[in-house]
């Protein structure tokens, strides 16, 4: 199950575009690249997928001088929180691999805890009265959908139970396979019991009217194909990702034919998005406190942060894309330099790189039109 996941999870498949106001924009970068922020969100929203709610974790790196930003999934949470998207206590387990390595880290607004493996209160470095700092747990929840009254999102069940019976199928399968991967040997006209010796080294005497051979094989190999290909995309189809996620018999579709069959798939996205963008405010106000107790003044006060998620691209043809950039230029809506941005973004991300470079192919187009 681990494509539909990774196609579900398309909120980060491309980065956002965060602006700050308030602030230097190239710092504000520069502090969410200090945290890989992309890539632990990006993994973050994998593990939201399954677990329905993460958590994020935003800490200081004393050795770097640096924030960090982590991901924690339920199994090692406990958590209080008669308001879910404001919990009032954190405890967060650090399994060790001895059950006396285990420890645990203890949050509330006003103090901070490490508990050895019977709960016992350890001194921190630095900390001897166990406060808070930040004054907030420095933590940020992200649910999968807006909560009710628990903090922990069911949900995620279904997908291990088919990702269960998959596993069946695919055992079931393999043994049927090897089973019946040769024929059963038979003989008539002998006595009850007598067994026959043999092999290729080997000649059998039959007695009169006596038969020998091979039955063949009957496994239902292709029941047992058919039955896991409906499990899966019965699963693909709930999951909103498009029954046709697992057809391996699918031939090459138009980019037409594939935004038809993306409908569901941007709705989801849509879904996302919503709860993506009020995490991502969520984590910034998180991230201000704990860097500006570290570093005061990094970070504007009034600062704030928008996030813009890219748009959902569909698969076109190179001929439909260049169809569709002519008709946007045609009609004012985009510029030659936006053609060759959307043609190049890795290359061409900067607007005016994207302007002088066309400058230079007219006149280099230009030049070789003169006559010699």
């Amino acid at each position: 199950m681990r494509a539909l996941v990774d196609k579900r999870a398309g909120t980060y498949r491309l980065p956002p575009r965060r602006v700050f106001t308030g602030m230097d924009q190239a710092a504000g970068d520069a502090l969410y690249k200090a945290i890989h922020a992309d890539a632990v969100l990006k993994k973050a929203s994998r593990y939201l997928e399954v677990c329905k709610t993460v958590v994020l974790h935003v800490g200081w790196n004393e050795a770097t001088g640096k924030p960090t930003l982590n991901v924690y999934t339920p199994n090692v949470l406990d958590v209080i929180a008669p308001d879910p998207e404001n919990p009032e206590r954190i405890i967060v387990t650090y399994p060790g691999e001895r059950v006396e390595d285990t420890r645990y880290a203890d949050w509330t607004a006003t103090s901070f805890h490490m508990l050895n493996h019977r709960g016992g209160k350890q001194s921190v470095p630095g900390n001897p009265g166990n406060e808070n700092p930040y004054g907030i747990i420095p933590m940020v929840p992200w649910f999968d959908r807006l909560p009710d009254d628990c903090f922990f999102i069911p949900g995620g069940d279904d997908l291990y139970a088919a990702q269960d019976a998959v596993n069946v199928a695919l055992a079931s399968l393999w043994r049927a396979v090897e089973n019946h991967a040769h024929g059963q040997p038979w003989a008539s006209g002998l006595s009850a019991g007598e067994l026959l010796q043999f092999g290729p080294d080997r000649v059998i005497a039959l007695p009169p009217n006596g038969q020998f051979g091979f039955a063949s094989p009957n496994a239902p190999v292709d029941d047992i194909l058919s039955a896991i290909e409906f499990v899966l995309r019965e699963t693909a189809a709930t999951y909103g990702v498009g029954s046709d996620l697992f057809d391996l018999s699918k031939v090459a579709e138009s980019g037409s034919a594939k935004h038809a069959g993306r409908l569901d798939e941007k709705e989801v996205r849509q879904d996302q998005i919503a709860q993506a963008r009020t995490m991502e405010s969520r984590l910034f106000e998180v991230l201000k406190v704990v860097v500006n107790t570290h570093a005061p003044g990094t970070i504007p006060a009034n600062a704030t942060m928008g996030c813009d998620f890219a748009e959902q691209q569909d698969q076109l043809s190179e001929a439909e894309a260049l169809a569709n950039a002519q008709i946007k230029t045609e009609l004012g809506i985009w510029s030659p330099v936006d053609v060759l941005m959307a043609t190049n973004p890795d290359g061409f991300g900067d607007r005016q790189a994207a302007y002088q470079e066309l400058q230079r192919r007219r006149d280099e187009a230009a030049a070789l039109a003169l006559p010699l």
